[in-house]
């Protein structure tokens, strides 16, 4: 009787079959009910997403069907993943960094914590889910009227069939939610602590900042040195600015090699306390600047350059949320608010609302207090920051404008005090009309300590050969401050959206942005239209847009400025003032054939009033699940102002790009790229009508296990004075000359709390200098010495290192 009992205890404590979420890949492929294509495909998804939650999210897999999930409920088990747990998407999710027309750091951050302590979806509405990665206003608002009308949810799996959420949109939002409840009450800690060591990424787009600074510095105090600028009647003082310019770059001097370094806090008590702390000092940076210029932080002045700090009250009866410090604000179409240092071209998918603020973001970033309220059908935020701006200065003390410094110096840096506050209401027509319909009013007042003079006089060389022709700066206004009002609606039919928003500045300037979306499962259909006049400068404009306020204009050429570290104002993240009409769409065919993205954008710039267009397509086909190719053309066309008579230039681009899952855990990956760029012929330039480039790169990433992964690429690249921008790792790299570079990454999970991202680079780049050696004796070039000799062709070789650590811990 007890050997009976002692079987009938050992078999209901012994589980019906194996673990899907720990089985090995040997013994996946040892199950009856699988094949061997299917055995790896779901370990390779269990790999990338943490496990599965439920055996029924076994029917999200590409190529399975009811059959397997028949035979393997009834063989095996699904144990959830712990939530002590880092799911591996944390590391890879960095990697969005590096894609064409991608998310900004500031949103990738907000998805890693995401994906430790996703939104309990059961008690979120729209406004939550709409500032994920590529879910559309029709998604979020499908998602919150099926908690509506049929009630919460057992499983995010479940969500799979409501009615008009795409496939699309379920599938990049189910890693950032989760059915678990707010626990209000919970005094449960946890947090994380990041480490990152910046010795420099290889990348010359990086470091191109400050050695362009330094070039600019030394030029221009060479020319005064040398008498080849003229001051006269100009109200520059030519000594002073002189001795500036040696100030300047003897300051930019002690940033070179300077090793990156970021030290990051984040911490919570259950679902309503957070805090955090961030010091960092940037590769190459000057230091001593901080966001915390009026405190004595001793030693820290001098050692990092960017200082932030927030504590967080959520869920305290209306007030959704209260934030203290450093915090980012991101509303409506971006057109009133939203402070980011990040301009993200062709930008469709916004982030929203209100979230601390832990990023790199310095010159907007806002200092002070913000909370959201929800009271009934009303959602209003209130906002309040006063901190430092850099910003140029006039030699007579006035401050000419704001600007955004990459290389700061102490001339400009922190110059200008800036205080900021307003407020922006939602008023949700749900419970009336459709979900997901919101009517909104917003306001803001900037206020500066000094008033403005943005006059160029302080700015132009007086008498040089270029002339100054800069509307976008001109239409600047002097004063202490700006208020700007907006205006945003938005309404959901079944599975069409409707969304936009109107700003109008006190100077009468408008700017405003309107988008329309039509979707289903395997289609969608986005057009915006967006206007900004020449006088709406509001600095946290952030609209869509394809060129930044001050590109193509003569901030792009520092020797055309008194001083040359005002010429970075080019990079002011702000929108051009243009007037275009985008269309964008993803089309999948078939399982085998789909057109990623496909966008057309028709565009006039209204300084000059150019018309321009681009073009861009992708599609993807598909022969077999580990096999993938795409196939991407660009086509611009793309007006530019010259002082004698405007140019125009034709870019056309090709990439083929093949993904390949050759074996368990592997990922292979080789891209192909040729572009051209037509020019308008320039006798000054020997007439050159076209330049070229192009490159082949190759990434190759291993999973030795669930825990340690390899990741390594390498590039060959020539261009023809055609350079070429790369996405890899985690960044974008710009090529020139020719060259090769290679690097890897090691991804190391070291424990349940602990991970390490180990990269390192070589990168080899070659210039060829010809066209240098002429016949004419009277006309040659010539090295000095005895005798002197006449200079040939030659080639600059370039090696750069690069190196970056960054270790995770959370608790």
């Amino acid at each position: 009787m007890y050997s009976s009992l002692l079987a009938v205890l050992v078999l209901s404590l012994t589980p019906p079959g194996i673990d899907l979420n720990t089985a090995t890949l040997e013994e996946l492929s040892e199950l009856e009910g699988l094949t061997g294509s299917r055995a790896e495909t779901l370990h390779r998804y269990i790999f990338e997403t943490g496990g599965l939650s439920d055996i029924y999210q076994i029917m999200e897999i590409p190529g399975f069907s009811a059959e397997e999930l028949s035979w393997l409920r009834e063989h095996c088990i699904v144990i959830p993943p712990g939530e002590g747990e880092i799911p591996p998407d944390v590391m890879d999710v960095m990697e969005r960094l590096a894609e064409e027309d991608g998310p900004g750091d500031a949103a990738v951050e907000e998805w890693e914590d995401l994906l430790l302590r996703p939104i309990p979806v059961n008690s979120s509405s729209m406004w939550d889910i709409r500032a994920l990665d590529r879910v559309s206003l029709v998604d979020a608002a499908a998602v919150e009227h099926r908690l509506r009308t049929i009630g919460p949810v057992s499983s995010v799996t479940s969500l799979r069939n409501t009615d008009n959420l795409s496939y699309y949109g379920y599938r990049n939002m189910r890693d950032f939610v989760s059915v678990r409840d707010f626990d209000l009450y919970s005094m449960e800690l946890f947090g994380s602590y990041r480490l990152v060591v910046d010795g420099g990424d290889g990348r010359t787009d990086d470091e191109e900042s400050l050695y362009g600074v330094l070039d600019g510095l030394e030029s221009a105090i060479h020319e005064m040195q040398t008498g080849e600028r003229d001051y006269t009647g100009s109200p520059i003082d030519s000594t002073a600015l002189y001795d500036q310019l040696v100030a300047e770059y003897e300051e930019a001097l002690t940033a070179m090699d300077i090793t990156g370094c970021s030290h990051r806090v984040r911490t919570g008590l259950g679902d309503r306390f957070r805090g955090g702390i961030r010091l960092s000092r940037a590769r190459n940076s000057t230091a001593g600047f901080g966001l915390f210029t009026d405190l004595d932080l001793g030693e820290l002045s001098s050692t990092f350059d960017n200082a932030k700090a927030f504590v967080s009250l959520s869920h305290i009866g209306v007030f959704e949320q209260i934030v203290l410090g450093n915090y980012r604000l991101a509303l409506g179409q971006g057109l009133l608010i939203d402070n980011t240092d990040e301009f993200i071209y062709r930008n469709t998918y916004r982030s929203w609302g209100l979230y601390p603020d832990l990023t790199s973001t310095r010159q907007f970033s806002m200092l002070g207090g913000a909370a959201e309220i929800k009271a009934g059908p009303l959602l209003t935020y209130g906002f309040y920051s006063s901190t430092h701006r850099n910003a140029i200065v006039n030699q007579d003390g006035t401050i000419n404008t704001p600007m955004m410094a990459v290389v700061r110096t102490s001339v400009y840096s922190n110059a200008l005090q800036e205080t900021t506050f307003g407020g922006y209401t939602f008023l949700d027509l749900g419970g009336m009309l459709p979900t997901g319909t919101a009517i909104g009013l917003g306001a803001m007042s900037i206020s500066w300590g000094d008033s403005l003079n943005p006059d160029r006089a302080w700015l132009d060389i007086p008498d040089d050969s270029y002339v100054w022709n800069c509307p976008e700066y001109e239409a600047l206004e002097a004063g202490d401050g700006m208020n700007v009002f907006a205006l945003s609606g938005q309404t959901v039919a079944g599975n069409v959206s409707l969304e936009g928003e109107i700003a109008r500045q006190d100077n009468s300037a408008m700017a405003g942005l309107v988008r329309a979306r039509w979707q289903n499962d395997w289609f969608y259909l986005l057009g915006l239209f967006r206007h900004y006049d020449i006088g709406y400068t509001n600095p946290y404009n952030r609209g869509f847009a394809e060129q930044t306020r001050y590109d193509d204009t003569v901030f792009e050429y520092p020797y055309r400025l008194s001083d040359p570290v005002t010429s970075q104002l080019e990079y002011w993240p702000a929108p051009k003032p243009e007037e275009g009409v985008y269309v964008e769409t993803r089309f999948q065919v078939s399982r085998q054939v789909t057109f990623t993205k496909v966008y057309l954008d028709v565009w006039r710039s209204l300084p000059f009033n150019y018309a321009n267009h681009r073009f861009q397509g992708e599609v993807e086909y598909r022969p077999d699940w580990p096999i993938r190719f795409r196939l991407k053309y660009k086509y611009q066309e793309k007006t530019k102002y010259k002082d004698v008579m405007p140019t125009t230039s034709v870019t056309q681009e090709v990439t083929l790009r093949t993904f390949f899952l050759p074996w368990n855990s592997d990922f292979f990956d080789i891209q192909f790229r040729f572009g051209m760029v037509g020019l308008t012929p320039n006798p000054y330039y020997g007439d050159d009508r076209l330049m070229t480039g192009g490159y082949v790169a190759a990434r190759w990433e291993h999973n030795f296990s669930d825990a340690l992964s390899v990741l390594g690429g390498t590039t060959l690249w020539t261009t023809n004075g055609m350079s070429q921008w790369e996405f890899e790792d985690t960044g974008i790299d710009f090529l020139d000359g020719r060259g090769t570079k290679f690097y890897v990454t090691v991804k190391n999970a070291l424990s349940d709390y602990l991970q390490l991202r180990f990269r390192i680079l070589r990168k080899d780049t070659f210039f060829p200098r010809t066209g240098l050696y002429r016949p004419d004796p009277d006309d040659q070039f010539y090295y000095q010495g005895d005798p002197d000799s006449p200079v040939r062709d030659f080639g600059d070789h370039l090696t750069e290192y690069g190196i970056r650590c960054q270790l995770d811990f959370r608790w």
